[in-house]
């Protein structure tokens, strides 16, 4: 008796053990796998109740998603926390320091049983009568690629209007991107114009890059606005337009830089240096010349920096691209564009000098234009005999410089630089029908004989009084000679002359300023060097 009782509580106490022993392993495994009970998920995810035999053998995936879409979203999420738990699990069954303990087995079935749970998402589905009677039920069981299909062909889930109108959405949503995507490819390279533009230096350049990017514009954004389907020919006409206009665009620059880099090159600082100390006799003249084109820049009126943008849609947003412009630009109508195109000066005068009572000022500017543009003339003689003598110091100089950037060579070594293209305006008048179909428009360049024209028209549109006033400040290419001869070709302040420096700048000045009634007559004219000129301004010496 006392022995079957002792072995009772043996037993019992084994029990008592392994369970602890047991609970402990299990507290440890679950604290390895980061879970707090083995409740992690659960075999059944969802629960469908059907009223017919015919229904619940009918049904399937595609139906309870058809009918539940929003559940779509969430049966993505169990799965993902299933296959996330699936992970962690395989991996700790692959190797773990538990396998040698005590009761591990009984882990492994637990963990097995999780794995069955987590194998899939599974949705039940019940046939029950309107008694309550279950009669019948089967199971779904999807897995990812399953619920991928859905989430990648959405026209599984919808019918047939529904996936028509998904279709149209689907077709405009890709046409869209397409858009973006060359509208991306055309602001990149307007991105690299504009960070590269102020460092062209070479003659013609930023007009040319200026060219390409309004023809990029042209070809694309119009053409792209137009393409209806994502599969047109004409994407890849734009592509390789685009491309082209690219590789024109970065041969611009990298020609540009070839020369930015012998600038930097210690070879053309030898060259500088050498001329920097011959030109030091010569450089506060190249400095007044620099002056004069200045002054002659304000006189015409500055040109203005502007973006330009040609599509301003939020969508289809292009880049605004930096570009140089002339301000003198007037849009007229059919008519008028016909008349100025055969009277041009006198609708420069009707467009540009609007106010009469603004003509005698505009006249002596005028004036004065053409005396700035004579002496311009004479100065660019004389700089072209100064780079004569500089040749035997200058050396090889790379053929690709003096063929590029000739002018800004000389000018980075000191040489004043009358650029030409600086001292002309070209007055603009452009026509664009009211369609944007026809676009049509001309130039009138004011050249000297063209604003001598101009100061003519603006002069006889004065009355007698102003008229003769205004006469008193004319001053023809031939008096201005005739001064100069008169006083011997010399300063009549220093007594400077050609005879004694051949590369004498000399210029006519009023010994009383116009400014201060004075007249552009003999009496009141001599000639004067630059130096001299500079210093008097607009003094009157006694």
């Amino acid at each position: 008796m006392w022995f079957i009782l002792v072995v009772i509580i043996a037993i019992i106490t084994f029990q008592i053990v392994s369970k602890q022993k047991y609970k402990k392993l299990e507290t440890e495994v679950l604290k390895k796998l980061g879970f707090s009970n083995w409740n992690i998920v659960s075999y059944l995810d969802e629960q469908v109740i059907v009223k017919s035999r015919q229904t619940l053998e009918k049904y399937d995936a595609v139906k309870f998603f058809k009918e539940n879409k929003e559940k779509l979203e969430h049966a993505e999420m169990i799965i993902a926390r299933k296959n996330d738990v699936t992970n962690v699990l395989r991996r700790f069954l692959e190797h773990n320091e538990f396998e040698s303990r005590f009761q591990y087995k009984k882990i492994q079935k637990q963990i097995n049983e999780v794995l069955k749970n987590a194998a899939a998402y599974r949705i039940n589905v019940k046939y029950i009568t309107s008694a309550g009677n279950n009669l019948a039920s089967k199971e779904i069981a999807l897995k990812k690629p399953s619920i991928d299909r859905f989430r990648d062909d959405p026209s599984l889930l919808m019918g047939k209007g529904e996936y028509n109108k998904y279709l149209k959405e689907k077709q405009k949503a890709a046409l869209e991107e397409k858009h973006h995507e060359y509208y991306g490819k055309v602001n990149c390279i307007v991105d690299y114009a504009n960070e590269n533009r102020d460092f062209l230096v070479l003659n013609g350049s930023r007009e040319e890059m200026d060219e390409l990017v309004i023809q990029l514009f042209d070809r694309t954004v119009n053409s792209i606005k137009k393409i209806k389907t994502i599969d047109s020919e004409e994407w890849n006409l734009i592509k390789e337009f685009i491309a082209r206009t690219e590789t024109d665009i970065e041969k611009i620059v990298n020609n540009n830089q070839r020369i930015l880099d012998y600038y930097e090159s210690s070879d053309f600082l030898k060259i500088k240096d050498t001329c920097e100390a011959l030109m030091s006799t010569q450089r506060e003249f190249n400095e007044y010349i620099n002056e004069k084109v200045q002054s002659i820049s304000q006189l015409f009126g500055t040109r203005v920096m502007r973006t330009e943008t040609l599509n301003t849609d939020v969508n289809n947003y292009i880049r605004p691209y930096k570009k140089t412009i002339t301000p003198f630009t007037a849009e007229v109508s059919a008519t008028v564009f016909a008349s100025a195109e055969n009277n041009s000066l006198e609708y420069v005068v009707k467009n540009f000098y609007p106010n009469k009572t603004m003509y005698p000022e505009q006249i002596q500017k005028l004036y004065r234009l053409v005396e700035e543009l004579e002496t311009l003339k004479d100065a660019k003689k004389i700089i072209e005999n100064y780079k004569k003598e500089y040749q035997q110091y200058l050396g090889d100089v790379p053929e690709f410089v003096m063929k590029n950037d000739e002018a800004g060579f000389y000018s980075r070594l000191g040489f004043a630089n009358i650029d030409e293209s600086a001292l002309t305006v070209e007055y603009k008048f452009s026509y664009t029908s009211s369609g944007g179909m026809a676009q049509r428009s001309f130039t009138v360049p004011m050249t000297e004989e063209t604003i001598i024209e101009l100061i003519k028209i603006l002069e006889s549109k004065l009355t007698a009084k102003a008229f003769a006033k205004e006469q008193r400040n004319l001053m023809t290419t031939k008096l201005r000679e005739h001064i100069k001869a008169r006083d011997n070709f010399t300063c009549c302040i220093c007594g400077n002359s050609i005879q004694k420096e051949p590369n004498l700048l000399l210029e006519i000045d009023h010994i009383i300023p116009v400014s201060k009634g004075g007249c552009t007559t003999e009496e009141n004219l001599q000639t004067l060097c630059w130096k001299c000129n500079r210093s008097k301004s607009s003094k009157i010496i006694s």
